[in-house]
């Protein structure tokens, strides 16, 4: 990896996820039909004609899109989406589907209204009168009215440019609520964009070039807009032919396929009108009678022509790993991944392309689909892959075996082993978006048993080494291969509820676990069964990779300024992300997804044995042993070259101490959050013996404020930084709005016993002492009044710096 890509790797954190998002690739002119005769109206006269399932017109001397209607009150399939994205992952807006909804072309006089159905309320089998009534009981939406330029020979041909130029997608709201500034919709400055319109069978495609004014811009868009005044985006707009004569599935919470809501008002009165249907291709048996069928119409991915060997083949690899899956239901060779030809177009909805997606950091891959939102069918999919990933990959793999990038064959794993087999992984996991899956985020309870979950790469500690053989997972699970068994295997429609009823309970008779996300066993990058047993494996590989990190990692003429790069963070927080699932366990609580008539427990209280190791393992963590770096590598960590300019008070030298102060800030905020707080008050209410918010300060406190004093002296410093994180986190506690009065009185309680211990506390270092003095006066002052002085966080802002070379830890993905 070149040293230019390891910098722009180490870039600001943003959490970016849409669900179901597309890319939609093409950019070449659209086929037109020659002008219509004369008779089809003088609007239309010298007009280029796109034929396909919405015929338009393109008038470039007016500048806008002429529609043809294709039918009046049937239902028409209708997709906004992001073209373009917003150029950062602390930017939440990426290239993908915003809105999906059905709309009817209705005729009112001289205009065409453009009519969203409301699909939220429904009369499900209901006879036409109930379906009617429910109808008329709540609002639609009319999204545009276009007029009326020619009607003639049955054809109603209307200006469509009021629904294509406009805020499509709400993004105006959305992008004021990321306090980068506020957004206005600018329809002086926008206008469509033709090279990217066309017209297909089944679907038909406009784009437009949206701008938005920004007043006050932020610090991310003045990084990602060459104006920081203007935002523009690319907004795509999609028709498509609604289908016919799909069944739906009923979908259920026990099991993560994914599913749409709406209510049914077609119900009995004694049942929940509320109704879920799974999100599923078609897909039907050439032999319904056999037990293993080949299907009519495989589903079929094309590789975008961009993605690179060893990528390539293997993101094909990953992807087939569901038709592994599919035998289950029933199915043989149920998907097929084949290499578009020339004649294909990425926006034709006949073909689910596979896009690859460069950036110049890391970003969110997505498996997004065209669902149909009547009955929840996919139509389609256009799956974005980002490719920086495996950058981030091969980052992780230089921080685990410095020295070794060239690995040569006799060793188990190598760098390409490790970001391939990755790459496979991550195609197996957003494919199986792309087939209405959802995440199970708890399949590591499992021993890897489905591909949606999140993987970090397992380092183990093997005779004192690191071993990666067992780095990602290389096949979909068996939690896998019961979702496909839902959504897709064949049943009768008299018995399909009892044979979907069957399914679930085999799963859950063999133990395999799906929880809602509200269960601290629901965490992303987490890798054992155990808290315990994750955090004391990463804990152990840390130690091995803190000793061994230094000029080994860097390649033969890197500046040793590199060392501050991401791997630096990557090497002092590898286990931040056993941290953060660990932490949920302590005054946690398991949630079941239980229906009448199971026995399963649908609440149980994380078991006091494991709460109390877990705590132990986090009080580990602060140590001050375990929060050095050693002098040897401080010596290394100069700034790279100019990267000082930037931020003098940062890169001048590497602060230790701030990190220090990063790592015992996520464990210890955390801890006493409000909600966990009054969990474990009311906890210890219902159930004696139980680990209790008293406990938990106590052991806190036994950690750092009542630590005896170390022997080695180089560690004062870092007991300072826990016990100031300590100081702060309880003092957020207590002032914020949401603690409860028991938790409140106890926190104040403590505060106030601490700082009568802190002003007779004596210590012959000056800054000791100096913090014991300055530590009580806060804490007399906060006493006064704590919704008003209590602490900000003591954790980073991910991403405060991100014009830095290299910003403190990165976040999600990886």
């Amino acid at each position: 990896m070149t040293t230019a890509s390891r910098f722009r790797t180490a870039i600001h954190l943003g959490h970016a996820l849409f669900a179901s998002l597309l890319l939609l690739g093409s950019t070449s002119v659209p086929a037109a039909a020659p002008a219509p005769p004369a008779a089809a109206g003088g609007a239309l006269q010298n007009l280029p004609r796109t034929e396909g399932f919405v015929p338009f017109y393109w008038d470039a001397a007016k500048g806008r899109v002429l529609l043809e209607i294709p039918a009046f009150n049937e239902d028409v399939l209708y997709y906004v989406s992001a073209a373009t994205g917003g150029g950062s992952v602390e930017m939440p807006l990426d290239r993908g589907i915003l809105r999906s909804v059905v709309v009817h072309f209705e005729r009112a006089g001289p205009k065409v209204l453009v009519v969203q159905q409301n699909l939220d309320f429904r009369a499900v089998d209901g006879n036409p009168g109930r379906a009617e009534n429910v109808s008329d009981a709540f609002p639609t939406s009319v999204l545009a009215a276009l007029p009326v330029e020619s009607d003639a020979n049955g054809r109603v041909v209307v200006d469509g440019t009021s629904l294509f130029i406009r805020d499509a997608a709400g993004l105006e709201g959305q992008l004021r609520n990321l306090n980068q500034g506020t957004f206005r919709f600018d329809a002086a400055r926008s206008s469509f964009y033709p090279k990217r319109m066309k017209a297909f069978p089944d679907n038909t495609e406009i784009e437009t070039v949206i701008t938005f004014a920004v007043d006050a811009p932020g610090i991310v868009v003045r990084n990602v807009s060459p104006d920081d005044r203007t935002f523009t985006l690319r907004i795509h707009h999609s028709f498509l032919r609604a289908p016919v004569g799909y069944k739906p599935r009923l979908a259920d919470p026990r099991i993560g396929v994914s599913g749409m809501d709406f209510r049914d008002y077609a119900k009995p009165f004694d049942e929940n009108t509320e109704t879920s249907w799974v999100t599923r291709w078609r897909l039907e048996k050439k032999d319904p009678s056999a037990a293993m069928s080949e299907p009519k119409k495989p589903i079929v991915f094309y590789l975008d022509m961009a993605i690179p060997e060893p990528l390539r083949s293997s993101m094909r690899t990953g992807i087939l790993w569901w038709n592994k899956a599919f035998e289950e239901a029933g199915f043989k060779n149920a998907i097929e991944i084949k290499d578009p030809t020339p004649d294909m177009d990425p926006m034709d909805i006949r073909y689910a392309w596979v896009q690859w997606i460069d950036r110049d950091e890391r970003g969110f891959s997505s498996g997004g689909t065209y669902r149909d939102p009547r009955t929840g069918e996919i139509l389609g999919s256009k799956t974005r892959m980002d490719s920086h990933r495996n950058r981030t990959i091969a980052n992780y793999w230089e921080a685990y075996m410095p020295g070794t990038a060239m690995a040569g064959p006799d060793m188990p794993t190598g760098e390409r082993d490790i970001v391939v087999l990755r790459q496979s992984l991550l195609s197996a996991h957003e494919l199986g978006h792309a087939l209405g899956f959802g995440h199970n985020f708890s399949s590591s309870l499992n021993e890897r048993a489905s591909v949606m979950e999140y993987p970090t790469p397992r380092v183990k500690v093997v005779n004192g080494k690191l071993d990666l053989s067992e780095s990602f997972q290389t096949a979909t699970g068996p939690y896998d291969a019961f979702m496909a068994r839902y959504a897709y295997t064949e049943l009768p429609a008299a018995g399909e509820a009892a044979a979907l009823d069957g399914i679930i309970a085999e799963m859950r008779s063999k133990g395999i676990i799906y929880v809602p996300d509200t269960d601290p066993r629901w965490t992303w990058y987490d890798d054992r069964a155990t808290p315990t047993e994750y955090l004391k494996e990463t804990m152990a590989a840390r130690k091995i990779m803190l000793g061994q990190y230094g000029s080994g990692v860097l390649e033969t003429g890197e500046p040793i300024g590199a060392l501050r790069d991401i791997r630096m963070w990557m090497t002092y927080l590898h286990h931040r992300w056993a941290i953060e699932s660990s932490v949920k366990y302590v005054g946690g609580m398991y949630h079941n997804i239980v229906v009448k008539g199971e026995s399963l427990k649908a609440t149980e209280i994380v078991p006091a044995a494991l709460q109390r190791e877990v705590l132990g393992l986090l009080m580990d963590a602060i140590e001050p042993g375990n929060l050095a770096l050693p002098e040897s590598l401080l010596e290394l960590l100069t700034p790279y070259p100019g990267s000082n300019l930037e931020d003098l008070s940062t890169d001048y030298a590497f602060d230790q101490l701030r990190a220090a102060r990063i790592l015992s800030s996520l464990v210890v905020e955390p801890l006493l959050e409000p909600a966990r707080a009054a969990r474990l008050v009311a906890f210890g209410d219902r159930q004696p013996g139980t680990v209790t918010l008293p406990e938990v300060v106590d052991t806190l406190f036994k950690h750092t404020w009542q630590a005896p004093k170390d022997k080695d002296p180089h560690n004062a410093a870092l007991r300072r930084v826990t016990q100031r994180v300590a100081l702060d986190a309880m003092m957020m506690l207590g002032g914020h709005a949401d603690t409860t009065p028991d938790a409140r009185s106890y926190v104040l309680d403590k505060l106030n016993a601490l700082e009568q211990d802190l002003a007779g506390r004596k210590d012959a270092d000056p800054l000791t002492q100096a913090h014991y003095r300055q530590s009580a006066r806060d804490i007399t002052r906060y006493l006064e009044n704590p919704a008003a002085n209590a602490p900000k966080s003591a954790s980073v802002a991910w991403g405060s710096r991100p014009r830095s070379r290299f910003p403190q830890p990165p976040g999600p993905p990886l």
